[in-house]
């Protein structure tokens, strides 16, 4: 593999496009690939280093530990320039790389690389242009349980997708939304977790995909706790979806529709029954916090009823124990959900108004800010719409329409 060493150390970017027909060659010589690593540098010999350890994916003998320090290098240090040369060996490593991460059980090691990366394959716009390895990062965060280290990504508005030079395919953007979604949901940003798995229920589809139908599973469970009810499909969600995925997600559907009407205690037995099959779904956790937000829904109620009430009443109107009943109440007054304060002296809850105060000037920077938001989308949807409306394949598809239509020959 001399000549290989020889082409990845050139600096003529004609030579380095030469480098990818080594690929299989490469594959082959798993022994010598370490020593290979050895003799090319991570940031001057970028694309020879990407090859390397793409070709070490196939090497079912190596040292995961030894393979992720390499990774981790790599990611860190790597020249954009080069690396733009295969953006599919490139996502297709950093792919790798996360799953391996989770599998030496070091997720959080993969952060920094990762978001470098990310920052790369997006010329520098990780708020505004979409990459794989965006699904990448997210599947670590969520592995690490970093999830504040994703929140500024996900709740930017991401609005470009490029995928000649970023390798991105429908999984990719699938994914992402499915893991926002999770994120979103870990965070008990529960309507912004229930909008990104609409995301992924209303994309295009002409069949019924894993990733769909678990975000279908999640999204039924967010609804239960957000509105106590399953909610309709969007509108625009593909009729494949709609006709096929609820024969997937049954017992999901059938604990939903145990809500509106039964008792506490029978939606716990519910539960009880398919407690089984929501662990190996990963969603038991999700499942317990919706059981939870009955309580929080009926306390709420409350509010709109009683002006005060002791903590003796509330536990007995909700069925739960007082010292239970309380720690729902000081949670819930915590996370701003109901407004009240409690006299420790008598054990009497008073309730109050929103406390909130809209005439602030960070309410109005807030405001600004979504109103340039909006402003900023809308701009872009028109550049989008000339766009297409200009293309070749949009006139030519419009023509073939036209020509077909009985009224082109009048």
């Amino acid at each position: 593999m001399d000549s290989f060493v020889i082409d990845a150390q050139s600096g003529n970017f004609k030579q380095l496009k030469n480098l990818l027909k080594y690929e299989e060659a490469l594959e082959r010589q798993f022994v010598a690939l370490d020593n290979i690593l050895n003799a090319l540098d991570s940031r001057n010999h970028s694309l020879g280093y990407l090859l390397v350890l793409k070709a070490k994916i196939s090497d079912n003998g190596k040292n995961k530990l030894t393979f992720v320090d390499q990774c981790s290098h790599f990611f860190s240090t790597f020249s954009t320039d080069q690396i733009k040369l295969a953006p599919e060996q490139f996502t297709t490593l950093s792919k790798y790389y996360a799953e391996v991460l989770h599998d030496v059980k070091q997720p959080i090691k993969g952060i920094i690389p990762l978001k470098n990366a990310m920052r790369a394959l997006s010329d520098n716009k990780p708020y505004q242009v979409l990459t794989p390895i965006h699904t990448d990062l997210l599947q670590v965060c969520i592995l690490s349980k970093c999830y504040h280290v994703a929140l500024p990504i996900i709740e930017a508005n991401i609005t470009s997708i490029n995928p000649k030079e970023s390798a991105i395919g429908i999984k990719d953007i699938l994914c992402f939304f499915y893991y926002s979604g999770i994120i979103f949901t870990a965070l008990k940003k529960y309507k912004k977790a229930l909008e990104a798995y609409k995301f992924v229920l209303t994309a295009p589809a002409s069949a019924l995909s894993a990733i769909v139908v678990e975000a279908y599973k999640k999204f039924v469970v967010v609804c239960l706790i957000q509105y106590g009810s399953i909610q309709h499909f969007p509108r625009n969600t593909p009729t494949v979806v709609q006709r096929n995925i609820k024969s997937h997600c049954k017992v999901y559907m059938d604990y939903g529709f145990t809500f509106p009407n039964s008792s506490i205690s029978e939606v716990q037995q519910k539960a009880a029954s398919s407690a089984e099959l929501f662990q190996k779904d990963n969603n038991w956790g999700l499942i317990k916090t919706s059981i939870k937000s009955i309580y929080r829904r009926n306390i709420k109620k409350l509010t709109q009823t009683f002006m005060t009430l002791s903590i003796n009443d509330i536990a007995e109107k909700v069925n739960l124990p007082k010292a239970k009943a309380e720690q729902f109440v000081l949670k819930m007054i915590e996370e701003g959900e109901i407004f009240a304060t409690i006299n420790q002296k008598d054990g009497m809850v008073s309730f109050h108004e929103s406390l909130e105060d809209f005439s602030g000037s960070v309410v109005l920077e807030d405001l600004n800010r979504n109103i340039r938001n909006v402003f900023d989308l809308e701009k872009k949807i028109r550049t989008m719409d000339e766009s297409i409306s200009l293309s070749n394949q949009y006139l030519k598809k419009v023509y073939n329409e036209r020509k077909n239509s009985p009224q082109f020959d009048e």
